[in-house]
């Protein structure tokens, strides 16, 4: 390689590691302004206006643009120019606004003008600030202040779940920080999308914040148990908090968006938060109680009484509602009452013609509750 070439090379690596050192440390920063969950949204989004312009390569031109619901942020010296990069800022699925990063000059290079990295780095910023505003909306649980109503329903119209996210936050405990410290990773699963894997290692568990899932155990030959159905807000794999793997599947139902909690943080929350650690303590006696009630269902009773038996743990437990939504498939019913599909289809079919269950646009109604709590105590 000849001198020139070299000294091109090394001309590059420099450039380059300077351009990631400048997002590394924007993205610092970043963090500083989104940190202190005490302060308002307006001045966390002004701080980051001064912020991000030193994460991009052309800083000096740069400038950024913060669209949350109605309210627009920005400095004085913003031009709208088509040189720009956008990122959606979402909160449980739902679009929340946008940021943007222009040039406010003409850049003129062969290339992109906008690095893949820069890209990604706003990507990151968009969640970061996402994160930031549900978790301002949630300052009531350790305030003691009053919601205002004409705000909390236009944010919960936007986020879905969210209020029953405050509620379990106020069941468990939690204040703002600690809130922060578990809700930092979200993701969203597609309807059949694995969740968590049997065997798999994994450092974190779960924490279903909207859709359906259920779980199961995995066997020889294609077969497998279901044995829960959980909804929002309900954890997923806590029974591995001391353990390197997961024990079962887990299976999105339908469109679902979880939390992955570090093992580590609920830990040392457990430790420092007495009713924390009484309410994880409770869930998990109740957890297993209902798997206890289970090995005795599939022990002691025939096929008919277990579909009847897991009618009502839907109806009475999950839904608490007599109809079970039509994403609940006969398969799904099948897999929970342990017993083949054309089995399960019978036993349905037999329910439908003696009005104990019927079809309907929302999905299985119970009709007779107390002839089938009957059969599933003498199946």
């Amino acid at each position: 390689m000849m001198s020139s070439d070299k000294e091109e090379l090394s001309t590059l690596k420099v450039e380059s590691l300077t351009e990631r050192a400048k997002e590394l440390n924007c993205l610092y920063r970043v963090d500083n302004a989104l940190h202190n969950l005490e302060k308002s949204v307006d001045r966390a989004m002004e701080e980051l206006l001064d912020v991000l312009p030193a994460g991009w390569r052309f800083s000096d031109i740069c400038e950024p643009e913060i669209i949350l619901g109605d309210q627009i942020y920005i400095r004085p010296n913003l031009h709208r120019t088509e040189l720009k990069i956008s990122a959606l800022i979402k909160s449980y699925g739902q679009i929340l606004g946008e940021v943007r990063v222009y040039y406010v000059k003409p850049v003129k290079l062969e290339k992109g003008i906008f690095l893949p990295e820069e890209v990604q780095m706003l990507n990151a910023i968009a969640a970061k600030i996402g994160s930031f505003v549900t978790l301002q909306k949630l300052k009531p649980i350790d305030s003691g202040e009053e919601i205002d109503t004409d705000e909390f329903e236009r944010f919960v119209s936007m986020t879905g779940s969210f209020s029953g996210l405050q509620k379990w936050l106020k069941t468990y405990g939690l204040n703002m920080h600690e809130a922060s410290e578990l809700l930092r990773n979200p993701l969203n699963f597609r309807k059949g999308e694995t969740i968590g894997k049997q065997g798999a290692y994994t450092s974190y568990f779960i924490l279903l914040a909207k859709g359906a899932t259920k779980s199961y155990i995995e066997g020889t030959a294609s077969k497998s148990y279901s044995f829960m159905l959980t909804l929002p807000f309900e954890f997923i794999g806590l029974s591995s908090l001391f353990g390197n793997n997961y024990y079962f599947s887990t299976v999105a139902l339908i469109p679902s968006t979880v939390f992955l909690i570090e093992k580590e943080a609920v830990i040392k929350l457990m430790l420092n938060n007495p009713k924390f650690n009484r309410c994880i303590s409770k869930w998990l006696c109740d957890s297993y109680k209902i798997l206890f009630h289970k090995m005795a269902c599939l022990s002691l009773k025939q096929t008919i009484g277990r579909m009847a038996e897991v009618l009502l743990y839907l109806s009475n437990d999950v839904f608490k509602n007599d109809t079970i939504p039509h994403f609940m498939s006969r398969k799904d019913l099948a897999e929970l009452s342990s017993m083949s599909n054309e089995n399960a289809v019978r036993i349905l079919s037999d329910f439908k013609s003696e009005k104990i269950l019927k079809d309907t646009p929302e999905g299985l109604q119970i009709l007779n509750k107390q002839l089938l709590q009957t059969i599933s105590i003498t199946g």
